[in-house]
């Protein structure tokens, strides 16, 4: 009986607790990681500490450890989700989700929650060595400007689109009873560029390509400026991507190295393609909500690429590797199975940055500022070493879509494909066997709606145009 009783004791308490920890009081304290930077960021120590934690937050599954590469495939013409699946991210292939739509709610959460930590490392005054204290405050610009460069390109309307269009919330500074509204489209950018210029001034130090670098800073400003699409971007587009070119170190991988380039563990050293990765270990990873468990058929192998998009390389093409062809057990015969994350012991490295990248932003950039050779030579650059029997024929129109071809077929199942054909304002086109076989821009889907729960929380921000709130 004594027992009994102290066990009912017990449980009546953890309920009284329990209850106590839910009110809306207990949600608004603030998390560990918002103290205030003078009391927590104290030495070069901390701010080490902070950045690794901010570093951490980008390997969450909402974000680069799944969400941000697989939706920017599977919401284009790249990837398919299998007849037989488990469920996750049906509704963005079939283009019906709604506002309260898991994926879009998580990446929207943690990358505020990782902003936030990025604030307080800019936000304070830590003592120790002042070069490393401004590598990793560069290392905080810099992946504030990431995640804002995210944000917006998914909750928004591309800046081509209309610059002074609604953008998302900007927040800089830490405040538990701040309601931000909406930023325009431009003030994100110009913020975004701000960031990095400050991280690129900032930083000295090169370690490997699991941390953000000068020239990885430099070479997402490119990234950006093409995005904005206008004269004066394109040509600051040319000139990052050509100094990040010629200055960084780091060489295009090698047809001959090419496959063992994706099967290589654990973060690599500067010099061999890859400018910004996030790193997955046997410790530190998200296990089956990683990105290779997705793809791999060992794995969930939800995920499959189409038939369009193998059809695309040629039988020389080394990338054509990447893509396997097999079956898929009770589904699809022929599978086209993404090769490209086959590690389902460490989970690989998702490529954010990669200096391939960077050429067919030169190459574009240029052909935008009416210098086709230049553009033929950074294209060509690129292909040789990809396709020893391919050539660069084209010219004019022709020559612009070889360049976003390439960029298709490059930057493969890494989250890329989806915005750029929302910059360029196309319909997208081949999704099958999706019920949105076709996505025209001028879809309201085509942009992602802002979460409930934060328009509940915040009643200063607006809904995106198409959605009911």
């Amino acid at each position: 009986m004594k027992r009994k009783f102290k066990y009912i004791l017990f449980l009546s308490v953890w309920c009284i607790l329990f209850q106590n920890a839910c009110n809306s009081d207990f949600l608004d304290l603030p998390p560990y990681t918002s103290i205030p930077a003078d009391e927590a960021l104290l030495t070069e120590v901390d701010a080490l500490s902070a950045v690794n934690g901010s570093y951490a937050g980008l390997r969450s599954f909402h974000l680069y450890g799944r969400t941000i590469p697989l939706m920017g495939d599977l919401w284009a013409d790249n990837v398919l989700i299998s007849s037989r699946n488990a469920g996750r991210y049906t509704e963005i292939f079939n283009n019906n989700f709604v506002e309260n739509n898991q994926w879009f709610t998580g990446l929207w959460q943690n990358a505020y929650r990782v902003i936030n930590r990025v604030n307080n490392i800019i936000a304070a005054t830590p003592s120790g060595d002042e070069e490393n204290i401004n590598q990793y405050k560069g290392e905080a610009y810099a992946i504030r400007a990431l995640l804002y460069f995210e944000l917006v390109r998914f909750f928004a309307r591309p800046y081509t689109d209309d610059p002074n269009g609604l953008g998302v919330p900007l927040v800089l500074t830490f405040d538990i009873d701040a309601r931000p509204t909406r930023a325009s489209v431009a003030d994100i950018y110009n913020q975004i560029l701000s960031d990095l210029e400050q991280a690129y001034n900032l930083m000295n130090q090169t370690t490997n390509s699991g941390r953000f670098s000068k020239y990885a800073a430099r070479a997402l400003a490119a990234k950006v400026n093409l995005h904005r699409g206008t004269q004066e971007s394109y040509q600051l587009a040319f000139d990052y991507a050509h100094e990040v070119i010629d200055n960084s170190g780091v060489n295009l991988v090698t047809i001959a190295n090419y496959g063992a380039y994706w099967q290589a563990v654990g973060s690599q050293t500067l010099g061999n393609e890859t400018l910004l990765e996030i790193v997955s270990d046997q410790i530190d990873n998200g296990g089956f909500d990683e990105l290779p468990y997705f793809f791999n058929q060992q794995g969930y192998g939800d995920g499959l690429a189409q038939r369009a998009l193998y059809d695309s390389y040629s039988e020389t093409d080394v990338r054509k590797n990447l893509v396997l062809v097999g079956t898929r057990s009770n589904a699809e015969n022929p599978a086209y199975i993404v090769n490209k994350y086959p590690d389902l012991v460490n989970y690989g490295t998702k490529k954010i940055l990669r200096i391939s990248d960077v050429y067919l932003i030169a190459a574009e950039a240029a052909y935008r500022m009416q210098q086709e050779a230049r553009a033929v030579t950074y294209l060509m650059s690129l292909i040789s070493q990809r396709d020893p029997a391919a050539e660069v024929t084209e010219t004019g129109a022709e020559l612009f879509e070889r360049i976003i071809t390439e960029r298709r077929k490059e930057l493969a199942f890494e989250g890329d494909r989806y915005h750029t054909l929302n910059r360029l304002q196309r319909d997208i086109t081949g999704r099958t066997p999706s019920q949105a076989v076709t996505i025209p821009y001028s879809d309201f889907r085509r942009v992602a709606p802002i979460p409930l729960t934060e328009l509940d929380r915040n009643s200063n921000l607006v809904q995106n145009e198409g959605w009911s709130n």
